[in-house]
Parts: C-alpha cells; structure tokens; sequence
C-alpha cells in the first residue's frame, strides 16, 4: 500500500499541468506567424510568379478566407515576405561591420555579406531589390525593420572611412550609394548569367572591392 502511495504520488510530481489556453491576441499572433512562415518557405520553393495566397492556405491547412483575415492580399503577403528577408538581410550586414576591426575592413566585410546574402538568398534577393524594389520604400510592418536601416549601415562605415582618412574628403552618402552599386550589380549579374559559377564571382568581387579602395583611397591608412 505505502508502495502504491509513493509511486502515485511520484506521478502526480512528474506530471506537468496542462498549459493554459492562448488568448485571443496570443492565438491571433500564432496564426500570423504561421501563414508567414509557410509563406516564406513557399515563396523559397517557387518564387514569385507560382506563389499565391490558396496555395499557402493549402501549405498551413486554413482557409484562404482565413489567410484574407491576415493578410488583404498576396501583394501584402509578400510584402511580409520580403521583410522577412530585410530583417536577415540587416542583421547578417550588422554581424559583418561588427566582424572589422578597422573602418576599411568593416566597410568590406558589409560588401562580402551583402554578396553572400544574395547568393545564398536567390529569390528573396530578387523579391527584395529587383522584382518589387518599391517595398523599399514602403512603411514596415510593425516589428519589422526598416529596408533603409542597411543602407544607413553604409553609409555610417563609409563615413568612418572618410573621417579615419582611409578615403579622401567626399559625401559619404553618394559614396555608400556608388558602393552599394557595385555589390547590388555584382549580384544581380551572379543571378541573371548562370554560366558565372560561385569562384568567377569571387574573383570579380576581389577585383571590385580593389578598384573600390583604389578609387577613394588617396593616401596610407594611419
């Protein structure tokens, strides 16, 4: 009997209780985030011109009546797709200017996880800067960073570079812009010409970041 007991109430010790029920907000938010990310993986498996907002309902198991409660359209569907890809896109430049010790390594570091990110993220690359550039400009959705956000990145180790005498005396920003030229148009050549393989591109990202810091260097770092 005593036996009985200690192993009753060894169960009942080790048994979790049941967790409390989601609110309405918690299970809205819950279904957000997940249409989201179905629509994320769907738009990573088909692109933009197959992706559609019946096909993510189908992906999730809601109703596409559903999925219209969340989002108006598939033009904002993807518009939170692209999002998505901002806020990787941010923090991998922010972990790369983070990475240098010095303004001119920062300032390449942000150039190689640029390119990187656009390799590695082919569509979202696309859907981001050259299929619907125009969310660029569009206000985020709130908990979501502002595509702006890297470029300032940009231009503040652009800046630093100016001031620490690495390059020569100039606007930084037509500087971060004429830099941010060349890495958006190495990716988008990678991703428009498939006979480039991935060691071509390496080598004409070296060549490009040396004509970069040639063109504004004037004088031996100090």
């Amino acid at each position: 009997m005593d036996r009985q007991r200690q192993d009753h109430d060894r169960k009942r010790s080790t048994t979790r209780p049941p967790s409390p029920p989601l609110s309405a907000d918690a299970q809205q938010h819950e279904t957000r985030r997940a249409i989201l990310n179905a629509a994320v993986q769907l738009f990573m498996k088909q692109g933009y011109r197959d992706f559609s907002l019946r096909q993510v309902a189908r992906a999730t198991g809601y109703t596409p009546t559903t999925v219209y409660l969340y989002f108006k359209d598939k033009d904002d569907l993807l518009f939170h797709v692209a999002m998505e890809g901002f806020k990787h896109f941010c923090r991998e430049l922010e972990e790369a200017y983070a990475s240098g010790a010095t303004p001119i390594e920062r300032l390449v570091a942000i150039g190689r996880a640029y390119v990187r990110f656009g390799l590695n993220n082919p569509l979202h690359y696309r859907l981001m800067f050259m299929e619907r550039d125009e969310f660029l400009q569009r206000e985020p959705p709130p908990g979501f960073v502002a595509p702006v956000q890297a470029f300032e990145l940009l231009v503040q180790a652009v800046r630093e570079c100016v001031e620490g005498g690495y390059f020569r005396p100039g606007d930084p920003w037509a500087y971060a812009l004429a830099v941010w030229s060349t890495v958006h148009g190495l990716v988008s050549l990678a991703l428009t010409n498939p006979s480039l393989d991935r060691e071509q591109i390496a080598t004409i990202e070296e060549v490009a970041y040396e004509m970069m810091q040639r063109g504004l260097v004037v004088q031996t770092p100090p």
